[in-house]
């Protein structure tokens, strides 16, 4: 019989749903905001006119799609123990945060600002969540059963 799923285990679970709901309320609001979003990406270059502006709305959706689709099969591993699952997933979260990060410093409109950092904090939360003791302890113990 397999051990019980620590506390962290789950938690880190939720919160990766959490963050992947953020994530995905970001690219649906990238659509309603997108005049906005163009704004601010123009504010900080005086070459902007020479510039084709970027189409934030199809890169933003396909790539949420896509991190969202390898996080959940990911998830899926995660849930049965496995280490290598566990270990991507955090990779996956601090390429997710520096992409983060990466937002913020173009001073997005308020609402993006609100959900990205606020995705920021439900990442580094799940990041500390999977990497605790004891989901570590959990994950080798499911291998070896």
């Amino acid at each position: 019989m397999s051990p019980q799923r620590p506390t962290t285990a789950t938690a880190s679970i939720w919160l990766t749903i959490a963050a992947l709901v953020l994530s995905g309320i970001s690219a649906v609001l990238t659509i309603a905001y997108r005049d906005e979003l163009l704004a601010a990406w123009r504010a900080g270059r005086d070459d902007s006119s020479a510039i084709e502006q970027p189409s934030f709305v199809p890169v933003t959706l396909v790539m949420y799609v896509v991190v969202a689709l390898l996080m959940w099969v990911l998830l899926m591993f995660f849930r049965e123990g496995h280490t290598w699952a566990r270990r991507a997933i955090v990779a996956l979260f601090v390429l997710i945060g520096v992409g983060i990060v990466a937002v913020l410093r173009t001073e997005p409109p308020t609402l993006f600002f609100v959900l990205c950092g606020l995705t920021l904090v439900v990442v580094v939360a799940a990041v500390g969540c999977l990497l605790h003791k004891d989901t570590r302890a959990w994950c080798r113990e499911e291998i070896r059963a």
